[in-house]
């Protein structure tokens, strides 16, 4: 009896030392988030949708060219309008969205517990949905900013000359966009993991995102008006506001640096990550 017991005992310990690959951790998080019927459904939402914007955003200004005062033909900004500001606030909210229901949706399953007992190495599952979660959304900003701008390129092109893929600023533009989405995303993660719950969650991340931006430029008890802005400039919207503007006629009252507004977008995808790491390590499941 003995001799027949000890062998599986080895195997047994041998299997259960052995760490999950970190491709099948991915793997694993890619099966989670793209197995849900809405999250293709969405993207391709989002992603004809701004399209769309930018196809007729650029045809207005196709349209009403021969209307405009000669300074503003002579400093036209066609990336201003394809890629518009309160436009994209909902955006920024549906990826946050996005980002809160991959974390909120596997407490409320319980399947986070499942997730736990297979691999109880917590950071590295919640890496690896973070990483995913990124590649996900940075691809969905990437296809937005090249089609927007392209299908801008495309529609004006016989009336406003003096654009291309090669101006300087469109790939600033695209860049901010193609970070600005995946970073959402991330700080939708930090914000369910910190809440657990999905309405809470979901509404703390349309609040952040959608009413925060236009909050912070109202008149802030205890602030001054250059408090009000260096607060403002801190926000991922205006940090993207800011990497995309190309005419300083569309400079507005106090905005940050270039280096400002991409170290912004990094302190918000690092802190939102380790908050998220951090919280799912001491917290019961």
């Amino acid at each position: 009896m003995t001799t027949l017991s000890t062998p599986p005992a080895k195997a047994t310990r041998h299997g259960a030392g052995k760490p999950a690959l970190w491709r099948d951790l991915l793997g694993a998080e890619w099966i989670k988030l793209w197995s849900l019927r809405s999250t293709p459904i969405v993207l391709g939402v989002l992603l004809s949708l701004y399209l769309y914007l930018a196809y007729h955003a650029a045809q207005l200004d196709h349209d009403s060219y021969p209307t405009w005062p000669a300074f503003a033909k002579l400093d036209p900004d066609p990336a201003h309008d394809a890629f518009d500001f309160p436009k994209f606030l909902l955006l920024m909210a549906t990826a946050g969205t996005i980002g809160a229901m991959s974390v909120v949706g596997e407490h409320a399953s319980g399947l986070i517990r499942a997730t736990l007992i297979a691999v109880p190495a917590r950071g590295r599952v919640i890496l690896a949905k973070a990483t995913v979660v990124t590649a996900v959304l940075a691809v969905l900003g990437l296809l937005i900013g090249v089609g927007g701008w392209g299908i801008t390129l495309a529609v004006i092109s016989d009336r406003i000359s003096g654009f291309s893929f090669t101006t300087p600023g469109i790939w600033r533009l695209i860049a901010g966009t193609t970070v600005m989405v995946p970073v959402c995303g991330l700080i939708g993660m930090a914000t369910a993991t910190l809440i657990r719950n999905t309405a809470g969650s979901v509404f703390a991340v349309l609040a952040f995102f959608l009413v925060g931006p236009l909050a912070v430029k109202a008149r802030l008890p205890l602030l001054s008006d250059d408090q009000r802005a260096d607060l403002g400039n801190t926000l991922p919207a205006y940090a993207w506001g800011r990497l995309k503007t190309m005419s300083h006629g569309h400079l507005v009252e106090r905005v940050s640096s270039i280096p400002a507004a991409w170290i912004s977008l990094t302190v918000w995808a690092v802190v939102s990550v380790v908050i998220t790491v951090t919280v799912l390590r001491r917290r019961d499941v």
